[in-house]
């Protein structure tokens, strides 16, 4: 079978692979959708090195092959990607900090022992079984396919320790910033401002329940925070961007003792004035994957339509069509979330 893999800058190939065999502790599952992350696409305008085990880490599908000693799922069960309980061995583990299991960790960015040659970007998957999770019979594949960004997003706001009613910023309108966007408000936020220079995607995170649009190439966004909320600054800060620019300008938006949460990843040095952190006396808080149980949270609030899906997936390619959709989310606004389905 084949499976797309970056390979360098601007280059994604369609790589021969064997077909896949379950072996103890793993499962084989073909795939029915698997969604381009932004992490993807970073790889491939940038051309740096990319482990292959999580090039297409956003994916769900069906059971297809286990081994005799497999208990926790049977052939033809839906299930999608995620990591796996904390070990309870690691020293993180047994210092009482299981939210940071460094297996957990490592099977997050695809290092772990059993990690695989490729990712979801292909007809099937063998993978170990502790990372797999059943589908609510509620999510459609294409809505399951999006469980991982969902769940990124469902432990970003719950790092953040927000408070009902608390006022909210949130920088970038990518898929991430949409799905934040939605959990803050499931969380209870009050208002929540979007920060987006795109035009399309502004208006589409208005559709999803952001309360004030801003585009930062016209607005003073500080004063539109201000005026909006009442006070000097919001509570809560979300940075999606992951734009060294935007990480110090974060601290311009929040009040004294409010929390900026940088969710958007970037690999490039930021420079910040440490001054205004200290005097904002400002809580950092940082936020990378998820922990198990944040899956079913966010099957949840997507069951019960709390966050929604259906506009933030924008296209489906075949799997040798998955170059056009990278150089499509690299050139066009419009596009938020493309899927790639192996079957086509």
């Amino acid at each position: 079978m084949e499976a797309a893999l970056v390979t360098g800058k601007n280059k994604l190939e369609l790589v021969e692979m064997p077909m896949p065999v379950p072996t103890p502790g793993s499962a084989v599952v073909d795939i029915a959708y698997c969604g381009i992350c932004g992490t993807d696409l970073h790889a491939y305008q940038s051309g740096e090195p990319y482990n292959p085990a999580i090039c297409g880490h956003e994916w769900c599908g069906t059971v297809s092959a286990i081994t005799s000693d497999e208990k926790a799922f049977k052939e033809g069960d839906r299930v999608a990607i995620g990591v796996g309980g904390a070990c309870g061995q690691c020293a993180t583990c047994r210092r009482g900090d299981a939210a940071h299991c460094e297996k957990a960790f490592l099977q997050s960015i695809g290092m772990s022992p059993g990690a695989g040659a490729h990712g979801g970007f292909a007809p099937s998957i063998c993978v170990e079984s502790d990372r797999l999770y059943a589908v609510q019979s509620a999510l459609d594949d294409a809505k399951a396919a999006m469980l991982e960004p969902v769940t990124v997003a469902v432990h970003a706001v719950r790092r953040t320790e927000m408070r009902l009613g608390d006022t909210c910023v949130v920088i970038g309108a990518g898929p991430i910033g949409l799905l934040v966007l939605q959990c803050a408000k499931a969380a209870g936020a009050g208002t929540v401002i979007l920060v987006e220079p795109q035009k399309s995607r502004r208006e589409l995170g208005k559709g999803i329940g952001a309360d004030v649009l801003v585009d930062p190439t016209q607005d003073d966004v500080l004063e539109v925070v201000n005026k909006h909320v009442g006070a000097d600054g919001a509570d809560v800060v979300f940075e999606c961007a992951g734009i060294p620019q935007t990480i110090d300008q974060s601290v311009s938006f929040v009040r004294r003792g409010g929390v900026v949460s940088l969710v958007g990843f970037t690999d490039k040095a930021a420079q910040i004035d440490p001054g205004q952190w200290l005097i904002k006396e400002v809580r950092l808080v940082s936020s990378l994957a998820y922990v198990r149980e944040e899956f079913d949270i966010a099957q949840g609030l997507i069951a019960d339509g709390r966050i929604a899906l259906e506009n933030l997936h924008t296209s489906t390619v075949s799997l040798d069509k998955i170059e056009d959709a990278f150089k499509a989310l690299a050139t066009a606004p419009e596009e938020i979330k493309i899927l790639v389905d192996p079957r086509l």
